[in-house]
């Protein structure tokens, strides 16, 4: 069996960004909300400099708590936890209902 190398996220961001479809997909907005949020959370927290554990600390969680709430494949986020990391975050939580 080939063995998988494991990549931080950065390693496979910058690779990924190489690509001209991926850097349009992700410069264009997503129907999913689910991977909006994902994506929202890890490029705020980065931007800001923080590390999951740090945030996690921050918002009362454990560092597995939020990798879970960043995960692209998790569907479970609650307002409460949203509100919880936004505040974390020195933002505001802000929901939207947009025409479909």
């Amino acid at each position: 069996m080939k063995k998988m190398k494991l990549t931080t996220y950065e390693e496979w961001e910058k690779r990924s960004l190489k690509s001209p479809s991926f850097r349009k997909a992700m410069a264009e907005p997503d129907d999913d909300p689910f991977l909006e949020v994902a994506y929202r959370l890890i490029t705020l927290r980065e931007k800001l400099g923080l590390t999951q554990a740090q945030l996690a600390k921050k918002i009362g969680i454990t560092q597995q708590g939020l990798a879970r709430l960043e995960s692209l494949s998790y569907k479970g986020h609650t307002l409460q936890s949203l509100n919880k990391i936004a505040q974390g975050l020195g933002k505001k939580l802000h929901i939207q209902f947009v025409d479909a």
